[in-house]
């Protein structure tokens, strides 16, 4: 029996209709103002009946009967009661009579003769432009019968919905005589239906990325949402030949706990989606209104626990509702053709437990599970060593569900389960895939209970797409996907992989390093606890434990100092050495670090990411490599062969007199940083410019990533950055990141990563204007900035300003890191602040991680010193002031 999962909301036990009643009765349709409010009243109406508890079934079906007897007016009156060809007649979710709130009023408009006539034709035409008038959202067709049943021959999404109508008013006969034609019509026949609808389907579930655990789901089109269900009732009514009473429990489809658990998840999703379209007239349940949903829902208002208890429930529900999804569509397939999948195979019997069926593995014994648990994990083994088994049969499903559901304890608790888990993580090539077979039937939650506890459990930030639970199985297929991506940023992570001596030690470290995820605290560190209990429960050897553990610990680190500290200084270079201590814990690192990051969204990997963590990683392996332990003299020696590189390239182009002598001015970090053919453009650009009072400033394009502004400036003025910031956040740009240097000699050395509002680089049009107005603005000594007002924002997150001081006593620089929220026109705020109080930027790094700006920057006072506490003291208070503004 499955465990109900119901909404907290308290449901008002009374007829909805006696008691709390709406009518457009006596409404005017000659008065558009007056009719327009009744409208307005009706959505307010609406949002009330909820709000007093009612229940969604009832009020959807109060709401459709409501807009019934609003139709039937504007008919009558502009139509005429007396249209013996004409009926209006309801279709899609207000055909099903399950009108949402805020949700489109689908109509069609059905004449039973060969062609409207003109008469009739102005008539309708008035009848839909009331409508609009009325800013009703109505999605409205007019045809003849025959123009109806030739269109939903072309048309599946057509067809689903004449398979579901209800009259409204007009004619009865014209009703009538399309349901006739509709049952004696033989288009979409049964097997053509059922593969558009599969096909379909599937279409939908990539649209969402194949996984039920989005964080801003989208409750009627999500997999496992509410479109799931009509599919399934759409199939029993066309192929099954339900009846308007039927059900999948009627029709033979879903057994009667089954067709409960369905009622009971339709409930669910009603609910949501309700007091989703109370707040919204989309079906997202975005972010920004998820706590206020779990308010209304019942769940509570304090904190994130309401919304993680909603998410909970809202991703079990989903699973659910796609796993009955699943079982009703193989279900039909045999029914119809009498097997499972596009062609009939034999049967391949594996052993006296399981039998292979096509594409699909099924057990021969309903108990089998139930009997032995341990049979559950012998199913995953099967399916791993059978390449060609891609999914499990509906009978295996069931019995599946059914096992999962009467276990009295963990799997992880019994010995023979565990040998086989460790099979699967030794099973590196075919692990992603089981791993995410058993996380997608919930059987990784039924073997440990650490991943039941992570197992959808929302993220709050915009940084993830998805749960904790699905970002972690998406970072195991990570490993192997991208050890075989052609992409050209997956280049080093490919060759990093093969260096890797023990794959199974990073698979494993991918599977439990988010494992403490919302128990508050340092999940890292709770989270290497875990895995150590978890390698030694699993029998893995000392060092291998330690790896595994100081894996999960530190699976923060690497993206932290590349894209937080300044991977240029050598004493960060150093730093990073002594805490990877060798090669194979880079090279585990590097590897679970990029998969991890890749797992979060799409977007957030690239070819700049992938510069600056192969910047660092390459430095660090190069450390590691010398003999010498004096790791600075290693770091020199490499930026010494990119100057000769350098040299090599401008031979010909360059004075060698001028080069060598630029060169020399130039910090050894900067080396560190940039490709010998970046120094080479910067250098001979540098070495052609004859204006000493103005900046140079160099434009080059990064498809998909962004714009590079390179600025080379001899006057070091502490309002340079500032004032170019500040330009941009006018201009409405967004700064990806920024790195600084200063020659020898206090001149500018800066690059400035920026993007459009759509994330993109800049026209080509629009940079000379942009160098234009930079140049203008160089020489501002204002310290003041008007914001531009940034439409449609969502200030969702509370990140407080947070300033940390990282330098030593024995830096000639102050370093520190400003990690708060990220707003446009931070990074302008952030320079102003510095020159205001007369401090020089010598480095920068920003950084953008979702919501979170974290940004470091080296600066001295105007002395070239370092800041005494007094001065940071005053910088804190003065940064979190021009931040608070914001």
């Amino acid at each position: 029996m499955f465990e109900s999962i119901t909404i907290p909301r308290q449901i008002n036990q009374e007829n909805l209709k006696k008691v709390f009643p709406f009518s457009f009765s006596g409404l005017d349709v000659k008065d558009i103002k007056k009719a327009r409010e009744r409208i307005s009243l009706f959505e307010l109406y609406q949002i009330e009946c909820f709000k007093k508890g009612f229940s969604v079934r009832e009020i959807i079906r109060n709401s459709s009967d409501i807009i019934d007897e609003l139709m039937t007016i504007i008919w009558n009156s502009l139509i005429g009661k007396d249209s013996p060809h004409l009926a209006l007649i309801a279709v899609g979710g207000y055909g099903r009579r399950e009108q949402f709130l805020r949700s489109d009023i689908d109509l069609l408009i059905l004449c039973n003769e060969d062609q409207i006539d003109s008469e009739s034709k102005e008539k309708i035409e008035s009848f839909v432009s009331f409508l609009w008038d009325l800013r009703l959202d109505i999605g409205s067709s007019v045809r003849t019968i025959k123009e109806t049943i030739l269109a939903s021959v072309h048309d599946i999404t057509i067809r689903s919905n004449l398979l579901e109508t209800h009259f409204i008013t007009g004619s009865t006969e014209v009703y009538e005589d399309l349901k006739k034609s509709i049952d004696t019509n033989g288009f979409w026949d049964n097997e053509k239906f059922f593969l558009a609808k599969y096909d379909e389907q599937n279409e939908r579930y990539h649209s969402f990325r194949d996984t039920i655990f989005s964080l801003e789901p989208d409750i009627k089109n999500n997999p496992g949402g509410l479109r799931d269900l009509q599919v399934m009732q759409w199939l029993s009514l066309k192929i099954l030949n339900a009846k308007e009473n039927d059900t999948l429990f009627s029709v033979g489809l879903l057994s009667q706990s089954e067709y409960e658990e369905y009622l009971a998840c339709q409930s669910f999703l009603f609910d949501v989606r309700y007091a989703v379209h109370c707040n919204s007239s989309s079906n997202i349940l975005r972010l920004d209104f998820q706590k206020t949903v779990s308010s209304m829902l019942g769940y509570g208002e304090e904190g994130n626990a309401p919304v993680e208890a909603m998410m909970r429930d809202l991703y079990r529900t989903f699973h659910r509702v796609k796993e009955l999804n699943h079982i009703v569509l193989q279900l039909i397939q045999l029914q119809t053709h009498g097997y499972v999948g596009r062609d009939y195979a034999e049967p391949v019997f594996i052993n006296r437990d399981f039998v292979q069926r096509g594409h699909y593995i099924d057990v021969l014994d309903q108990e089998l599970f139930k009997s032995n648990p341990a049979k559950i994990m012998e199913l995953f083994i099967t399916i791993a060593t059978r390449p060609n088994i891609e999914k499990i049969h509906v009978h295996c499903l069931r019995a599946l569900r059914e096992g999962r559901r009467e276990l009295k304890e963990p799997l992880i608790t019994i010995p023979e389960c565990r040998n086989l888990f460790r099979t699967i993580l030794s099973m590196t090539e075919v692990a992603p895939k089981i791993l995410n077979l058993m996380h997608e039937t919930r059987v990784l939650s039924s073997y440990m209970p650490q991943w039941a506890r992570i197992e959808g459990l929302a993220q709050f930030d915009r940084f993830h797409l998805f749960s904790v639970d699905e970002h972690s199985i998406r970072v195991i297929k990570n490993v192997q996907e991208l050890a075989h991506s052609k992409l050209p940023e997956y280049q080093l992570f490919r060759s990093v992989y093969k260096r890797i001596n023990d794959h199974e030690l990073l698979i494993t470290a991918s599977l439990l390093h988010d494992i403490a995820k919302g128990r508050g605290g340092n999940h890292a560190a709770k989270g290497a606890k875990e895995a150590e209990q978890f390698c030694r429960l699993h029998d893995f050897s000392e060092y291998q434990t330690q790896m595994v553990s100081w894996l999960v610990e530190s699976h923060l680190q690497l993206n932290t100092t590349a894209t937080r500290r300044d991977i240029t200084d050598i004493e960060v270079i150093k730093n990073f050495c002594y805490f990877v201590k060798d090669e194979e814990h880079l090279n585990q690192l590097y590897c679970l670090t990029i998969a991890d990051i890749s797992a979060t969204n799409e977007n957030v990997w690239n070819s700049w990411k992938d510069n600056i963590f192969r910047q660092l990683y390459q430095s660090v392996r190069f450390a590691l490599s010398q003999e010498t332990a004096d790791i600075a003299a290693s770091i020199k020696t490499k930026a010494l062969d990119k100057q000769k590189t350098v040299m090599s390239l401008l031979s010909t182009e360059c004075n060698k007199a001028d080069l060598l002598r630029y060169i020399r001015q130039l910090p050894i970090e900067y080396f560190m940083h940039y490709q010998p053919e970046d120094i080479s453009w910067h250098l001979k650009n540098i070495l052609r410019y004859d204006s000493a009072d103005k900046p140079l400033l160099l434009f080059s394009q990064t498809p998909n990533i962004g714009t590079e502004l390179f600025i080379y400036s001899q006057n070091n003025s502490p309002m340079l950055f500032g004032n170019i910031a500040k330009t941009m956040a006018a201009k409405e740009l967004n700064v990806v990141s920024a790195q600084v240097f200063l020659t020898n000699k206090l001149h500018v050395l800066c690059t400035i990563m920026f993007q459009n509002k759509k994330g993109l680089p800049i026209d080509t049009e629009r940079l000379n204007g942009l160098r234009k107005t930079i140049l203008g603005k160089i020489e501002d000594t204002s310290t003041s900035f008007v914001l531009p007002k940034e439409r449609n924002e969502r200030k969702i997150f509370d990140v407080p300003t947070r300033i940390v001081y990282l330098d030593s006593e024995t830096d000639k620089q102050t370093k520190l890191e400003i990690s708060t929220l990220d707003r446009h026109g931070l990074l302008a705020r952030i320079g102003l602040t510095f020159a205001k109080l007369g401090y020089q930027i010598s480095a920068a790094r920003i950084t953008t991680t979702g919501e979170r700006a974290d940004d470091y920057f080296a600066i001295t006072d105007i002395n070239g010193l370092p800041l005494s506490l007094l001065q940071k003291n005053e910088l804190s208070l003065e940064l979190k002031a021009a931040l608070d503004q914001i």
